[in-house]
């Protein structure tokens, strides 16, 4: 069994998934791609990964993705849970179905993920990394952003239970980006960063490498925040 490691990553077709699929690939790893599109091949093809469409929200899709990256690569190191964008609103204006959709996403996503991707990693002897993209919401409250400020609250506080019944072999961690220039984003926010700027998916990137590596052999449980210094609560 080839001992070169092994990470999927989720949500990897474009933005901060694709960016990570393309680090991961330059420091060494073998990649598998999942996508709701069959975009994902594109990025797949360009680093020699290979790319499996199926959605993070269907169970059936999920086990398949893993169980084809085991039998294609033989070994599973390192997993990177990356989610799509959350609805926005006030309280009142967002629907039980958005919550529950979100819900869906954030956290269940990350136990369907776990079930099939702990014991892949186990069975080969893996020093195991789970990274999920959350979001500096998790560690402020945002009015706009009601559901990404609960659900990757809780998405924390899901991290820290996991590093500690997980290990010691199995390493859980979060990096909570703020604004990513993926999209538009607006000058009056720009100007509320101390930074001065978004960062670039890349950034986000290197981030999650670093914890999916060996130099974070002692990181776990953590939710790294990577904003700029836009949020002001003391962590």
């Amino acid at each position: 069994m080839s001992k070169t490691p092994v990470a999927i990553v989720t949500a990897a077709s474009k933005g901060i998934g694709a960016a990570c699929a393309r680090r991961l690939a330059n420091d060494g790893f073998r990649v598998a791609l999942m996508s709701r599109s069959d975009a994902g091949k594109d990025v797949a093809d360009e680093i020699g990964g290979i790319a499996f469409q199926g959605d993070m929200m269907n169970p059936d899709d999920i086990e398949q993705f893993i169980t084809t990256t085991v039998e294609h690569y033989g070994r599973l190191d390192s997993v990177v849970l990356n989610t799509g964008h959350l609805p926005t609103g006030p309280l009142l204006e967002l629907s039980d179905d958005a919550w529950r959709e979100g819900m869906d996403m954030v956290l269940l996503s990350v136990l369907r993920v776990a079930r099939a991707a702990v014991p892949a990693m186990r069975s080969c002897d893996a020093n195991g990394s789970i990274v999920c993209t959350s979001g500096a919401a998790a560690r402020e409250v945002m009015d706009n952003y009601p559901i990404s400020t609960v659900l990757r609250s809780g998405l924390t506080a899901m991290v820290r239970m996991a590093a500690r019944q997980w290990a010691p072999d199995i390493r859980v961690n979060a990096v909570l980006p703020g604004f990513v220039n993926t999209f538009d984003v607006p000058d009056e926010i720009i100007e509320m960063i101390p930074a001065g700027r978004a960062a670039s998916a890349d950034e986000m990137a290197s981030l999650v490498a670093f914890l999916c590596s060996d130099e974070a052999s002692y990181v776990t449980g953590e939710s790294i925040c990577a904003d700029g210094g836009l949020t002001r609560a003391v962590r």
